[in-house]
């Protein structure tokens, strides 16, 4: 959706705000705190804004769509592309920055950017981090850099002074320097900032949130969006935190006194238009067209669109901080579509006994609703091991005699916009009890002769019987064609003139929750008088 009519007109002077962040401690590797740069302010910040300092416009509840409108990832994708295929060239605003260096007049930038790739992220948002009082979901720096940890890790992508990673969250998502607020609603429309990831490697990432819906992101008197209105809107924020992360990736470049960086001096400052209204543009980048705010140039002491316009030096603005600069670049870009979030598993109910019925819950979500899906799993005695039962996929499953000594767990996904979510699963549970089955069969022991007592071991059974009944059997002489000898129903049997020339067996009937089954013993010898 476009937010063009929902955004302030007014001119934006910016300047950079340099607030102490945490970096990532999910799977980065003792990650340093870096300062927040290049930010983007919103309409009528033309200086710093200090931590609680700021009075919020609080607005309705914003929209949960977590979703681009439909030609987002193509035009950020090409522009990414058309930079890349007119590197070396001196007709765009990249060119500004090749007057800048590291090692004093040694080591100049180059206008040389590759296109690394995109990635369209799946991953579930976690847990609000801050509120920015506008979207339902809300994330803190922190846990952006944690998820660019989580993508460079999935992808085998690395960081480096010649790799910038740009994060786009889609609408619906807000993001805040901290849970202290100075959000993209009310404070920045974009940053750029660094990390150490788990590879020891500094990560230079942008963060770029869905423009679309929030005020002051546009200079509308004067911006063309010769695209899509939210693309370019976003575009335009990707080139002024491209351009400062080349010229000061780790805030210690090019960098003015009052704190600004190249993008800041020229923000939302496009000069001549070809064109009018809202296909106006100013750039022609691989013979397609965008509208850019100029990079401030030293050699001009202006804001200039390429470097065909500067001309002798006569003023250091842009003042040189003994950092590094990017020489080359490859970008990256990281479209984080998440899919539902579970907030609390599936619950499982009913008797774990064969032939019974289990039922599954949903649990709760967010960011997901209909339609679930579901799958039963069976799972090793100790709850490991799952694997998916074919066929079990309805909220109920009816327990066979496969599942005997099992765990059976569900595990339910939801769905969203964006796809089906992973899977959440119950907790695990008692192993499933079926009826007793015989390991070791039931053995008399003692000497076969009338007046002498024998005994018996009623034998090894599974799942655990809750009870036994012992019946000693007269069988003929050859073992067979047995019959219950009368009160006989206890471990211990005393032979009488009866059992002369016969054989005895004991039968074992073990009991539990699922059933019964017998079991009878091996014959004894003929009983002697």
């Amino acid at each position: 959706m476009s937010g063009i009519a929902a955004r302030f007109t007014k001119f934006l002077a910016l300047a950079v705000l340099a607030l102490a962040v945490t970096a990532s401690s999910g799977a980065a590797a003792s990650p340093a705190r870096t300062p927040v740069l290049g930010v983007v302010p919103h309409s009528g910040q033309s200086a710093p804004v200090a931590p609680h300092a700021l009075s919020r416009a609080i607005r309705a509840a914003g929209p949960t769509t977590l979703t681009f409108d439909a030609s987002y990832q193509t035009v950020i994708n090409g522009y990414f592309a058309d930079v890349a295929h007119d590197r070396g060239g001196t007709n765009n605003v990249y060119s500004v920055a090749t007057q800048y260096y590291d090692n004093p007049g040694a080591v100049h930038i180059q206008y040389q950017s590759t296109f690394g790739g995109a990635y369209v992220d799946h991953d579930p948002l976690p847990a609000n981090g801050c509120n920015d009082g506008f979207d339902t979901y809300c994330l803190t720096d922190q846990q952006l850099q944690h998820e660019i940890q989580t993508v460079l890790t999935a992808n085998g992508w690395h960081g480096g002074l010649d790799h910038i990673f740009f994060l786009m969250t889609p609408n619906g998502v807000g993001s805040c320097f901290d849970s202290l607020g100075q959000c993209s609603t009310d404070t920045f429309c974009a940053y750029h900032s660094d990390f150490t990831d788990s590879s020891s490697e500094v990560v230079i990432y942008a963060n770029e949130p869905y423009e679309g819906p929030y005020p002051g992101c546009t200079n509308d008197l004067t911006q063309g969006f010769p695209n899509d209105p939210d693309a370019d809107t976003t575009v335009n924020t990707i080139s002024h935190e491209h351009n400062e992360s080349i010229t000061d990736p780790l805030g210690n470049g090019w960098i003015a006194a009052n704190g600004s960086e190249n993008g800041d001096l020229c923000a939302y400052d496009f000069g001549a238009q070809s064109g009018t209204g809202v296909g106006a543009y100013n750039q022609v980048i691989n013979s397609n067209h965008y509208d850019l705010q100029q990079e401030y140039s030293n050699e001009g002491s202006a804001c200039l669109q390429n470097a065909t316009q500067e001309h002798s030096p006569n003023g250091t603005t842009l003042a040189y901080q003994g950092g590094p600069v990017m020489h080359t670049n490859t970008t990256y870009a990281i479209y984080w579509l998440p899919t539902a979030r579970n907030t609390s598993p599936p619950v499982v109910t009913g008797t774990r006994i064969v032939n019974q019925i289990l039922t599954t819950s949903v649990g709760a979500w967010a960011g997901g609703t209909a339609p679930f899906s579901y799958q039963w799993q069976r799972c090793s005695s100790t709850g490991t091991g799952c694997t998916d039962i074919p066929g079990a996929t309805a909220t109920t499953y009816t327990l066979t005699t496969a599942d005997g000594g099992h765990v059976l767990r569900s595990t339910v996904r939801a769905t969203n916009v964006n796809g089906i979510s992973p899977p959440a699963t119950s907790a695990s549970a008692a192993a499933v009890i079926d009826v007793p089955a015989l390991t070791k069969a039931p053995h008399i022991s003692g000497r076969a002769k009338v007046g002498k007592k024998l005994s018996a071991s009623r034998g090894s059974w599974t799942y655990r019987p809750t009870g036994y009944a012992s019946q000693w059997l007269r069988c003929n002489s050859q073992g067979g064609s047995c019959s219950s000898i009368g009160r006989a129903t206890h471990s211990t049997y005393e032979l009488t003139r009866r059992d002369a020339g016969h054989r005895l067996r004991l039968r074992i009937t073990a009991t539990n929750a699922a059933g019964s089954l017998a079991a009878i013993s091996p014959a004894t010898a003929r009983v002697k008088r």
